[in-house]
């Protein structure tokens, strides 16, 4: 395997074995298991408190469309990492104004599909992935993350990508779950306790698949790529990538050519912020390319079947130059 293609697996396989070395109610070498098991259990009531926030919230926001939804959850001074957005709810408040208060156009278009694909909730944070698709089969995929503080959203990140058209795609299996053709996702009926992807297997548990999450980027870590994709990746693998084909020799296929050339450059990862639930593993972190000054604010999603991966997505964003507020996207 190419030096660089084993460059960037060991540089995430760092941030992430770092950032699961702390996950709640994992116990370590030197942490008793009766401590872990309180960790847990206090983990388990913190995750359940989000739940309750996160459930009437995203109900409110996205199924009621109502936007004035963060003057009711948000703490009116939220850290906001959206760079086009400033902090707080007044902040959310002008931001949309600005958008719906032009002039609209004539004739109005179709209105747009908005797919709830999945809601993960883990400890205080909770995330959805979801996507929007127009009448003209253009769209964007977005994962937002939110972080819970004394039953008041406290802070907000979130990645955007446009979607390829479905037909434009290595495989069809959408960037998020199905309904990326205008005509499915303006049929389905949006909903945050059914998401397109399905919910988390609850008989799976979290720490369960940070444990093999971890396991997996510790067998990549020894540089042997291709034996843990062989190790690690479910037969029945399935891409959402936009840019890779499907299976785990198309994950082969591409690691080959983006990172196989000469010389090319070194990845620069930053820390990584985890979201776990059931199934479900969620990495949110920046990435770069050494000596190159763009940076982009990158999310993967794994889920886990028998202890390995069987599904990936991923949501990239180029960080801007300029910014509504100072917080970063990280």
């Amino acid at each position: 395997m190419n030096k660089k293609i084993v460059g960037l697996m060991l540089a995430v396989s760092g941030g992430v074995l770092a950032a699961c070395a702390a996950a709640p109610g994992v116990a370590s070498a030197d942490q008793p298991v009766a401590a872990a098991t309180s960790e847990s259990a206090a983990h388990a009531a913190q995750t359940e408190a989000t739940r309750k926030v996160a459930m009437a919230f995203l109900d409110r926001y996205f199924i009621e469309h109502n936007f004035g939804a963060y003057a009711e959850f948000a703490d009116p001074n939220f850290i906001q990492h959206n760079p086009k957005i400033a902090d707080g709810v007044a902040g959310h408040r002008a931001y949309f104004a600005k958008m719906f208060g032009g002039p609209k156009p004539e004739p109005a278009p179709p209105p747009q599909a908005h797919v709830i694909d999945l809601v993960l909730v883990d400890g205080d944070v909770f995330s959805v992935m979801h996507h929007a698709v127009n009448g003209d089969g253009t769209g964007r995929i977005f994962v937002d993350l939110w972080r819970v503080k004394d039953g008041k959203i406290a802070e907000h990140w979130d990645v955007i990508q446009d979607m390829p058209l479905d037909s434009a795609m290595p495989h069809r299996n959408g960037m998020g779950c199905g309904y990326q053709t205008y005509a499915a996702a303006i049929a389905r009926k949006d909903s945050v306790v059914a998401p397109a992807c399905g919910v988390p297997d609850p008989k799976v548990n979290r720490e369960t698949s940070l444990r093999n999450y971890r396991d997996y980027v510790g067998g990549i870590a020894k540089g042997d790529i291709l034996a843990a994709i062989d190790e690690w990746f479910h037969p029945d693998y399935k891409q959402h990538s936009p840019i890779i084909a499907d299976g785990k020799q198309g994950a082969i296929d591409y690691l080959k050519e983006e990172w196989g050339k000469p010389n090319a450059p070194k990845p620069v990862l930053g820390p990584q912020r985890v979201v776990a639930e059931g199934d479900y593993v969620l990495v949110h972190y920046m990435y770069s390319l050494e000596g190159l000054p763009t940076k982009e604010a990158h999310i993967d999603i794994f889920k886990f079947k028998d202890g390995k991966i069987i599904e990936h997505w991923d949501v990239k964003q180029k960080v801007p130059d300029h910014a509504e507020n100072q917080n970063g996207m990280w």
